[in-house]
């Protein structure tokens, strides 16, 4: 995440002084530190594309590196702090790979907590995005079975924290435990070749029902996301304005449309503004033994973001500290064909009805570099061998589209979609 490093630690250190202050009388703060930690070493057979751990890594396993430390591994720490019965805060720092091949700490979390009443709680500052069964500890490689989330799914939503304010409602009836949440706020992220993402705003609501062994989630996510600094796309945005220009000079009805429709794909596809909006559905069942959880994401864009549906269903029994899983997962982007601009009436200008044809073939070409559709099957393997540790080994199948890249990045020229990718993963989890 691109973070304001300054502002934020100004804005932690004045609060908690204000809250010490109002707390002093009472008792002194309370402080606790804690950590996590993933090593993890992962192989991919692709010799033309990388398997990452997330879209916001530049490299991985595959094309960079038969093995790579890179997608998987990660430490973080988070300090806590309790005030009085009413005012709390966290902070959260955590190392992994970036998008300029570095291993620089982010701030994940960094927010002040409000115990309004025993039920209602209000955050402010830098706080989790509650888009999954998982989004508060994803990081966490040891508070989750396998190797990694499904990336077909936690892909779809990849940042991971979100700057503003959420409140939380918590309700119990007989053995009913209910967690409602609101959040709304901003966001920024660093994706490699010098875009930033950015949200703004960021709002959603989420629902949590626990009973028994099931928990069960529904949310719904809503922004507007600004691309900037994507120069990849810089000859299609100028080719349709120099093409609509030329149109525009010729005095005829076809050519005049032309021009115009020119015009409406760039507005159509612009960079800045794209809604976006995601249903998530969860269930976890896990009464102890052995468990079965899944998570649906259906979600809908604007421009080059296509809409898609993505979900995994995943099971595991535990054999004393041995936990054997499987996960099959699936990710289908729906790309349409753009029909773009016209080119019937424009035989009469052969070069502007070649750029035309150019310009669509282009532009549904970058459409289909933006499809992600892939399934994977997985079987895995747990062992807790030590207090606070556990040893995890993994095997993905992935299967790609005949027209996508799925979730590889690095792509070569020589990487053909439609194929078969094995990956193979060894990881040790630990937190302290």
């Amino acid at each position: 995440m691109k973070t304001s490093y300054t502002a934020i630690a100004a804005a932690m250190v004045g609060g908690w002084g204000l809250l010490c202050g109002a707390a002093q009388a009472q008792s002194m703060p309370e402080f606790k530190f804690s950590g996590f930690g993933t090593v993890a070493a992962v192989h991919s057979s692709e010799k033309n594309a990388d398997f990452v751990g997330t879209v916001f890594q530049p490299n991985g396993a595959g094309y960079t590196s038969a093995w790579s430390l890179a997608p998987d591994s990660k430490l973080g720490g988070q300090v806590g702090a309790v005030f009085n019965d009413k005012f709390s805060a966290v902070v959260q720092v955590v190392s992994q790979h970036q998008y300029d091949n570095s291993f620089t700490p982010m701030v994940e979390w960094a927010n002040l907590k409000y115990q309004v009443t025993p039920e209602f709680s209000l955050r402010l500052g830098r706080i989790a995005l509650p888009s999954y069964l998982l989004s508060e500890s994803r990081f966490v490689g040891y508070a989750s079975p396998w190797v990694r989330p499904p990336d077909e799914v936690y892909s779809v939503l990849p940042i991971t924290s979100n700057d503003g304010v959420d409140a939380t409602y918590r309700s119990q009836i007989g053995g009913v435990n209910n967690t409602l949440q609101a959040y709304y706020g901003k966001s920024s992220a660093r994706v490699p070749g010098s875009t930033t993402a950015k949200s703004n705003p960021s709002w959603g609501l989420n629902d949590s029902v626990e009973f028994g062994s099931f928990t069960l989630r529904a949310g719904y996510s809503s922004m507007k996301l600004d691309l900037d600094g994507v120069t990849s796309l810089d000859p299609i945005f100028n080719g349709l304005k120099g093409l609509s220009a030329g149109l525009a000079s010729v005095p005829m009805p076809a050519f005049q449309t032309a021009s115009a429709e020119a015009l409406a794909l760039v507005e159509k596809y612009k960079l800045n503004g794209m809604a976006l909006s995601a249903i998530a559905l969860g269930v976890n069942y896990d009464p102890g033994t052995w468990f079965v959880m899944s998570e649906l994401v259906a979600l809908k864009g604007d421009g080059f973001l296509a809409n898609s549906r993505s979900w995994y269903l995943s099971s595991g029994y535990r054999f004393g500290n041995f936990t054997p899983y499987a996960t099959y997962s699936s990710t289908k982007a729906d790309v349409p064909v753009e029909p773009g601009i016209s080119t019937a009436g424009l035989a009469a200008v052969p070069p502007l009805a070649a750029g035309a044809a150019g310009l669509n073939a282009g532009l549904n070409t970058t459409l289909g570099s933006f499809n992600s559709t892939q399934s994977s099957f997985s079987l895995g393997l747990r062992w807790d061998f030590m207090k606070n540790m556990a040893l995890k080994t993994q095997y993905d199948r992935l299967s790609i589209s005949e027209d996508s890249h799925g979730r590889l990045r690095n792509t070569q020229p020589g990487f053909q979609p439609g194929g078969k990718v094995d990956v193979v993963s060894v990881a040790l989890d630990f937190v302290f």
